[in-house]
């Protein structure tokens, strides 16, 4: 039984990443090329600089990684 509602859940959850995709990309502005540049290298990459420090404390703290 539980099968046969597989498809569905498929459709379902593809039509509402379409209408959420739709609706982000309708109501925000569009970014001009050099502020979408100045928010990766000032925003979003100081960000993943910080997750992968952290990350690996973490690791190393935790005792998840063995050098």
């Amino acid at each position: 039984m539980e099968g046969s509602t597989l498809p569905v859940n498929f459709v379902v959850k593809v039509s509402v990443m379409i209408f959420v995709m739709m609706l982000v990309r309708w109501t925000l502005p569009r970014f001009r090329y050099d502020q979408a540049m100045r928010l990766g290298w000032l925003g979003l990459f100081p960000l993943s600089i910080l997750n992968i420090v952290l990350t690996g404390i973490a690791l190393l703290l935790l005792g998840g990684w063995a050098p």
